[in-house]
């Protein structure tokens, strides 16, 4: 194989985690607080009601519980940055089970690349970002049209975009 360059694609995934809203707080803990509400009102009217309504409330206890567990689950939220060569896709995770690809494109076509959060009035903001400096990406989706990705890359991610997209404003 004397003279023959073989091009490595370079892969890259960076997962961060969302800051917390004040409506995250309110929706994993209002959550378990109406399901306790719940639990404890079926149980002063069903139990004593009978031996089958024990099961009943039983069963609607571990009904609440589930739907609890699941509201609450909700306010988690992280997203997934994703680098092949010089495609860029940003995925929202849900609870570390639900995944949803937010956009996907190629950085060559990016339009901009600014080190803070670029607010424009005519344009699709996808907010993907977390704790630390927020990036924006400018791009055009056959879709949506003029796009912003609002993100927060580590150093090495960085390193992996940068060749593909314009100047740094």
């Amino acid at each position: 194989m004397k003279g023959t360059v073989i091009d490595m694609e370079t892969v890259r995934e960076q997962l961060v985690k969302r800051p917390a809203k004040q409506s995250d707080i309110f929706v994993k803990y209002g959550a378990w607080a109406v399901a306790a509400i719940i639990i404890t009102a079926a149980i002063f009217t069903l139990v004593p009601l009978g031996e089958i309504f024990i099961v009943a409330a039983a069963l609607l206890t571990m009904l609440v519980l589930w739907g609890a567990y699941y509201v609450s689950g909700l306010a988690n939220v992280e997203y997934e940055y994703c680098i092949a060569g010089a495609e860029f896709s940003v995925d929202k995770i849900v609870n570390q089970s639900k995944r949803k690809t937010l956009c996907s494109f190629n950085l060559k076509s990016a339009a901009g690349f600014y080190k803070t959060k670029k607010e424009l009035s005519d344009a699709t903001v996808i907010s993907a970002e977390s704790y630390g400096e927020v990036y924006t990406i400018e791009y055009s989706d056959p879709k949506y049209g003029r796009t912003l990705v609002y993100f927060s890359p580590d150093e090495r991610t960085l390193e992996m975009i940068t060749p593909y997209l314009p100047r740094l404003s």
